[in-house]
C-alpha cells in the first residue's frame, strides 16, 4: 500500500512538472540542436537528385541545353526548381551556361549556407557560401576553381561539398 501511495506522489509530481508551464514558451523545435545540420543535409541530399537526374538528360541530349526547370520539376516534382533566387532547402535555383555546356543548381539552407553543386565537361564541382539570405545559381561558363568558403565568395572543390 505504501508504495502505491509512493508511486501515485511521484506521478502527479511528473505530471505537475510536465504539463505546469504555465504559460511559459519554450524553444520550438527549429531551434532545437542538429535541425540546422540536418536542413543542410536535406539541402545537399536535393542537389544530388538533382545532379542525377541533369547528368542523365544531358547524357541522352548531348549536353545541359535541355535541362531546364520545367523539365526538372516533372522528373523530381517532391521538389520545387526556379529560375530565380532559392531561399530554403526546398527551393532549387537552376542556371544553364549560355552554350548549354553545364549546369548551376543551388539551395539555401536555413543555417544561411548556399550549397551549389555545377556539373559540365570540366567535371562535377560542389560549392558553398555562407551567411546568405538567398541564393541565385550563377550561369558558369567554365568550371569553378578550387577556393574556400566564406561569406563574400563561393568555396568549390571537386568529390564533395566543402566544409561550411
Amino acid at each position: 500500500m505504501l508504495s502505491l501511495l509512493v508511486s501515485a506522489i511521484l506521478v502527479a509530481l511528473i505530471l505537475i512538472s510536465t504539463l505546469g508551464s504555465h504559460g511559459q514558451s519554450k524553444p520550438g523545435i527549429a531551434n532545437a540542436p542538429g535541425v540546422g545540420l540536418a536542413d543542410d543535409v536535406q539541402a545537399q541530399q536535393a542537389l544530388s537528385i538533382s545532379l542525377t537526374t541533369a547528368t542523365a538528360e544531358a547524357a541522352s541530349g548531348g549536353d545541359y541545353s535541355t535541362v531546364t526547370v520545367t523539365f526538372l520539376t516533372t522528373a523530381n516534382p517532391s521538389i520545387t526548381y526556379v529560375d530565380g533566387p532559392s531561399t530554403s532547402s526546398s527551393v532549387i535555383s537552376v542556371a544553364n551556361s549560355a552554350g548549354g555546356g553545364s549546369i548551376t543548381m543551388v539551395v539555401r539552407a536555413s543555417s544561411g549556407t548556399c550549397w551549389l553543386v555545377w556539373a559540365g565537361s570540366g567535371g562535377t564541382w560542389y560549392g558553398a557560401q555562407t551567411n546568405q539570405t538567398s541564393c541565385t545559381a550563377p550561369p558558369l561558363d567554365a568550371s569553378p576553381t578550387a577556393s574556400a568558403v566564406s561569406s563574400t565568395a563561393i568555396g568549390w572543390r571537386q568529390g564533395g561539398f566543402p566544409g561550411a
